[in-house]
């Protein structure tokens, strides 16, 4: 019994060691260095009062069956102009299928160029809402040290930023090494197949090929991981794809004081429930793993080591992460019943009801691995299920590339030593459109979202700090120096 004692005394002491070992070897944030740069303030004031007159050009993106706004688009366009003398001086600007735009600023050298994404139109403001704005939706109203209006976060003050750092290095005179691309589309918020998409043929057709783009969906998170104070760098090295499920429920019709088992209602219904009640698994991925090491040097020490030690911890930490609508997203495949259409008459039993359920879908799924795992979950005759519609999640880009490492670089340049880690992009972007024409995609925005802040996008008081969009200009420019500028 001694040598049990002994045995199992000896084995709880390597198990601590081993853990508090792996603990240790996380860098924490008095480890981790840095690079500080000097770089020039840009005026947020200034910028803040271009933002604002490009939310008042309502450059809506309605839905797929209204044609756009092709006032207000040239409108946009001509603002840019006007704004951005020294920037338009060193470019080129095509205007591509009426309304998106092509900018290349010709570099001197050979390397493959790089590309910056950002898109023109907002979504409309849901009729009913606007009294629910602190100011107009589209006054562009400068209070509180924050520019509002529909566009500020999704995606003007983003294409604002990148348009400021242009005009400075092009005041400058800096000249690129190589090709800078800028394109921005007109519909993303539909897809963006008439704006990003054909700006992306165009491209190809010419033999364009980047080392790398960057666009839109990611950005710098705080408040939104508990444990942690510091902002946290999210940078999207992938975004998941879509499709919807159309169910389609058949049943014999007739009067409701006389009926069968079920009715097409019914069967649909226990088909959403089929799916629903039979989420895909939370998984634990190379990338999540980095994120998560990624922020436990910000935690505590318990903490840490809870996230140091995944090999054990991972079914506590997946619980704990499933809590949360936006973190539970980025470990699985999303499922989302979001219409149900049945019936006539409430004394009529109908003949066929349909429901939709939405997938936002993980790398490692395909649309059609989705349809065919509905089909066993239903495993009903009965129901009828039919993909409308479908994209495949995009490839993950490398996060041990020049680019990803300039992203990260020019971040902890302009926010401090703050943690970085790849993500995942939940929605879809115009990057879709790009993924063939690069070697890596990434998004990222380099402002600072807050726990509110994510409800602002698509909804109501949507506005950007003025501090984040002097921030913002001083990044893309850093990040223009570091890639492009002469080595």
């Amino acid at each position: 019994m001694k040598k049990i004692g002994l045995a199992l005394a000896g084995g709880f002491a390597f198990l601590v060691l081993v853990l508090v070992g792996r603990t240790l070897m996380l860098p924490g944030p008095e480890s981790r260095a840095a690079p500080y740069a000097a770089y020039t303030p840009h005026d947020g004031n200034a910028i803040a009062e271009r933002l604002s007159r490009a939310i008042k050009i309502e450059t809506i993106s309605w839905n797929t069956q209204t044609p756009p706004e092709g006032e207000a688009f040239a409108a946009f366009a001509a603002f840019l102009e006007n704004a951005y003398p020294a920037a338009h001086g060193a470019m080129t600007r095509e205007i591509v299928n009426g309304h998106s735009l092509l900018y290349k600023w010709e570099g001197s050298g050979e390397e493959k160029p790089v590309g910056l994404i950002a898109h023109m139109d907002v979504v409309p403001v849901e009729q009913g809402t606007e009294s629910l704005w602190t100011r107009p939706a589209f006054s562009g109203a400068v209070h509180n040290g924050a520019v509002w209006g529909r566009g500020a976060m999704d995606n003007k003050g983003q294409l604002i930023a990148i348009m400021e750092a242009v005009e400075r290095l092009a005041s400058e005179g800096f000249q690129p090494a190589r090709d800078i691309y800028l394109m921005f589309g007109h519909d993303e918020e539909l897809g963006g197949f008439d704006g990003a998409g054909e700006i992306a043929k165009l491209l190809k057709d010419r033999g364009v090929h980047f080392e790398w783009t960057l666009d839109e969906g990611s950005g710098l998170v705080q408040g939104l991981i508990p444990g942690v104070a510091s902002p946290v760098a999210l940078i999207s090295i992938g975004e998941k794809g879509a499709t919807t499920l159309r169910f389609t429920a058949h049943a014999e019709g007739g009067h409701s004081s006389a009926p069968g088992k079920d009715t097409a209602v019914s069967l649909a219904a226990r088909a959403v429930i089929a799916v629903t009640d039979n989420p895909y698994p939370l998984e634990l991925d190379e990338n999540m793993v980095a994120f998560l090491h990624a922020i436990a040097g910000e935690m505590p020490f318990l903490q840490r080591l809870a996230l140091a030690n995944l090999w054990l911890t991972g079914p506590m930490i997946k619980a704990q992460l499933g809590e949360s609508p936006t973190t539970a997203a980025a470990l699985h495949t999303t499922t989302a019943p979001t219409i149900i259409e049945g019936g006539a008459k409430v004394n009529l039993l109908p003949q066929q009801t349909k429901a939709f359920v939405n997938y936002r879908i993980h790398p490692r799924d395909t649309v059609e691995a989705v349809k065919q795992r509905a089909i066993r979950l239903i495993d009903d005759e009965r129901i009828a299920v039919e993909a409308v519609g479908g994209r495949e999640p995009s490839p993950a880009s490398s996060t041990m590339s020049p680019g990803y490492s300039a992203i990260e670089t020019a971040t902890q340049t302009i926010f401090g030593t703050v943690p970085a880690a790849p993500f995942l992009t939940l929605q879809g972007t115009d990057t879709r459109h790009y993924t063939g024409l690069a070697d890596d995609n990434y998004r990222f925005t380099p402002f600072v979202y807050q726990s509110d802040d994510l409800e602002r996008i698509h909804g109501n008081n949507e506005r950007v700090l003025i501090e984040d969009l002097a921030r913002g200009a001083a990044w893309y420019e850093l990040l223009m120096r570091q890639t492009a500028g002469e080595q």
